[in-house]
């Protein structure tokens, strides 16, 4: 990117950035003196959450705690609608009162020497300013608006004026000298409650500070620096307050849920100690472990006694068997280990018989009255015996049903053990929660009692609130900085999109950077008619130098031939008004001059405009005269000026024809280039645009160099896709493109007033200040 060129673009413009600069930073300067300046005033506050949870009944998760810490809903609280209200209510926000001057705006002001009593509610104020001045009389109330003025008679505040939204009263100090304020105007501005609390929410700011946890930091915006502070302070103040208020609240919360708690805890632990006692008492137990070993004890001695009797009834059956196996003179077992003791006589009793019987049975036979009677008795001894023990084994079958009975009881009762300890144990594990949980109620409820005979706000405040008296609106600096680029800006971004709308043809560029394949030969100055008629052999003319350099870059694009012959130059179009004839014209002079025989012929012949730089007869025989006929010579429609050059013949159009194509596609016109060749080192063909009219198309293969011309600031940059067709379809042969009607001053990082004639330029001339700086 050229920067200079770039630069250029827009220097041009220099006085509408001028223009804008002074009225920007003037407006800036203006508006800095006339705004009263605003202020930020701070303060900063410091929450001890440790200190607030010591003094919490009920304790909190860490994720909880962590919350806290960002102090959302402290931040949430001092924000709200409600809690700015008292804020407004507390200070009475919804009155202001100014003192009029007129340097800057009106400045808030504390004390006034008159107090405003309003006569409607606070809600339904108006929004309205009134001027007020005192004077002997009382009163005089301006409304600014509608210029209606209210008088109050007296300084005493009893006089209700109509229309009016308050009563006005002198304040009891200004009643000592009131003439000492008979010189000053004041403003009071009324406001709803509404508009007052918008304000004040807009103003406010309140964040945590990151580097320090549990600190708030303050901000409040306003022109009157007293007035934040009393903001400030207020809203501290009643921070402080809401926060005991919520202790006192929750303590108060606290102990009537933990007196509720207890009252329920005590009914179900009674409740639970009832269930204990009556399961004891259905289950006849005293104590737990000392049923247990009762139980077990009940349960090995029945087992033990059944086995016993079990045992005597074996021993028994055998005794009985034993007895009845043996003989009558057989002695009786004495140790079958029975437990009747009158059946273990009788056996003892019967063996001392038998013994008896066996020494009478040595003294005398067995016939012996004496033997056979003791015979018999022992028969009637043993059967006895066998009768008390069938007696004693009935009573033993008979216990042994007994036993079983006793000892499926004991070991039913010993199995139900588990169950009822498991059972025993819920209960008392039920009553042990609930006392110790009656116990720890009881213990938060002194707490919460003792806390709240100590409650205290966990709120200090590190930095009371303090004014920056360096004005936060508006800076000055940075606010004419900001006035002096917006005064660039604006001028910068009308001539950027003034430049981006813009489809005008200008410069080199506008045609290089949308086609770089079609040749670019030069631009002609515009110039006054003076100067049309200045471009002989010496002269120092901006045309004449313009018209000399375009025909160096035309002799470029000349086809280089072996044959000596004179070369064929069109100048042509896309509409009327384009320069082409003047192009050509001033082409064929600058030529002609260069010692170079030049025909100028006018090949429009439906528009000519050859005649008007000749000042001849628009209908002067010429081309159309031969065309229409051959056999004519064209020799003699030939013009010679010697006041421009001796060496350029012009052949004019002539006449106009009613049918220009057909006299253009004969082969007369041809022949005519080609015997002109022979002659004429150059042939110069002003011809018709080529947009307007096909007529160029008919001889452009003619030509041997296509001078395509735009003008300044006219030709449309879509004419470049015409002529790029054109080139394509070879419609026109060997084009280039020049600019016509350039302006001589610098356009778009040009200055063609400077390019041209450059070597005889006076060496003293002083260059524009930029120009030195840039170049």
């Amino acid at each position: 990117m050229d920067f200079k060129k770039e630069f250029f673009k827009y220097f041009q413009y220099w006085p509408w950035f001028l223009l804008s600069l002074i009225i920007s930073l003037g407006a800036a300067f203006l508006f800095i003196k006339s705004v009263s300046p605003t202020y930020e005033t701070t303060a900063v506050i410091f929450l001890d959450k440790k200190k607030e949870e010591k003094t919490q009944i009920i304790t909190i998760s860490s994720d909880q705690k962590s919350k806290d810490d960002n102090l959302e809903d402290e931040i949430r609280l001092i924000t709200s609608n409600d809690f700015l209200l008292k804020v407004v209510k507390n200070l009475n926000f919804n009155i202001s009162y100014f003192q009029k001057v007129y340097n800057i705006q009106n400045s808030y002001l504390n004390a006034v020497p008159f107090v405003l009593y309003p006569t409607v509610s606070n809600d339904s104020l108006p929004q309205i300013a009134y001027d007020i001045k005192l004077d002997q009389q009382g009163f005089i109330i301006v409304d600014p608006a509608t210029k209606q003025t209210f008088n109050s008679n007296g300084y005493d505040g009893k006089q209700v004026i109509a229309g009016l939204p308050f009563s006005i009263q002198l304040s009891g100090k200004a009643k000592q000298d009131s003439s000492a304020y008979f010189d000053n105007e004041y403003v009071v501005r009324l406001e709803p409650t509404a508009v007052v609390l918008n304000n004040l929410k807009e103003s406010l700011v309140v964040l945590p500070d990151e580097n320090s946890k549990g600190t708030l930091e303050l901000f409040h915006k306003g022109t009157s620096p007293i007035r934040s502070r009393q903001i400030l302070n207020e809203i501290i103040s009643l921070f402080d307050k809401y926060i005991v208020i919520n202790k006192q609240k929750s303590f108060k919360n606290t102990v009537a849920y933990l007196n509720q708690r207890i009252k329920s805890f005590s009914k179900e632990k009674d409740s639970i100690e009832s269930a204990k006692e009556n399961f004891l008492k259905n289950n006849d137990i005293l104590v737990m472990d000392s049923y247990i070993v009762d139980k077990t004890k009940d349960k090995y001695d029945k087992n033990e006694s059944s086995m016993l009797n079990e045992r005597q009834i074996a021993l028994t059956y055998n005794a009985i068997n034993d007895i009845k196996s043996s003989s009558i003179t057989s002695a009786l077992g004495t140790d079958y280990n029975l437990e009747s003791p009158s059946v273990n006589q009788m056996l003892m009793n019967y063996n001392s018989r038998l013994l008896e019987s066996e020494l009478i049975l040595q003294r005398a036979q067995k016939n012996n009255p004496a033997y056979i009677s003791l015979v018999s008795q022992l028969r009637v001894q043993k059967q006895a015996i066998l009768n008390s023990l069938e007696g004693y084994l009935s009573l033993l079958k008979q216990n042994n049903k007994v036993n079983r009975s006793e000892q499926s009881i004991a070991n039913s009762a010993a199995k139900s053990i588990p169950t009822k300890d498991r059972i025993l144990g819920n209960i008392n594990s039920k009553l042990g929660m609930k006392e110790e949980t009656y116990v720890l109620l009881l213990q938060k409820r002194e707490e919460a009692i003792l806390n709240g005979a100590i409650l205290e706000s966990n709120l200090t405040t590190l930095n009371s609130p303090a004014t920056n008296y360096s004005p936060v609106f508006p800076q000055p600096k940075p606010f004419m900085l900001g006035a002096f680029l917006f005064g660039l800006l604006i001028p910068f971004g009308i001539v950027y999109l003034k430049l981006q709308l813009d489809t005008k043809i200008h410069n080199e560029d506008d045609i290089q950077n949308k086609y770089p394949n079609i040749p670019f030969l030069g631009t002609i100055p515009v110039i006054d008619t003076k100067e049309i008629l200045d471009n002989s052999a010496n002269s120092r003319s901006i045309i004449a130098e313009a018209t000399r350099t375009l025909y160096s870059n035309i002799s470029y694009l000349l086809p280089t031939v072996k044959e000596k012959k004179g070369n064929v130059i069109l100048f042509t179009s896309s509409f009327q008004g384009e320069g082409k004839s003047f192009s050509a014209f001033h082409n064929a002079i600058t030529i002609s001059n260069l010692n170079k025989k030049v025909l100028l012929i006018g090949v429009d012949l439906r528009n000519p405009q050859l005649h008007e730089y000749f000042n001849i007869d628009k209908d002067v025989l010429g081309l159309t005269n031969y065309l229409s006929n051959k056999s004519e010579d064209w020799k003699k429609f030939l013009i010679k000026d010697s006041n421009f050059s001796e060496n350029m013949d012009t052949l004019f159009a002539g006449e106009i024809p009613p049918n220009p194509t057909q006299l253009l596609t004969n082969s007369n016109f041809e022949t005519l280039i080609e015997e002109a060749k022979g002659i004429y080192d150059f042939i110069i063909l002003d011809s018709a645009p080529v947009q307007m009219v096909s007529d160029t198309f008919n001889f452009s293969q003619l030509a041997d160099v296509t001078v395509f011309v735009t003008k300044y600031n006219f030709t449309d940059k879509s004419t470049l896709n015409q002529v790029n067709n054109f080139i394509k379809k070879e419609q026109l042969k060997n084009v280039g493109i020049i600019i016509n009607e350039v302006s001589t001053r610098s356009t778009y990082g040009y200055n063609y007033g400077y390019s041209y004639g450059y070597q005889y330029q006076d060496s003293k001339l002083k260059k524009p200040w930029y120009k030195k700086v840039f170049s």
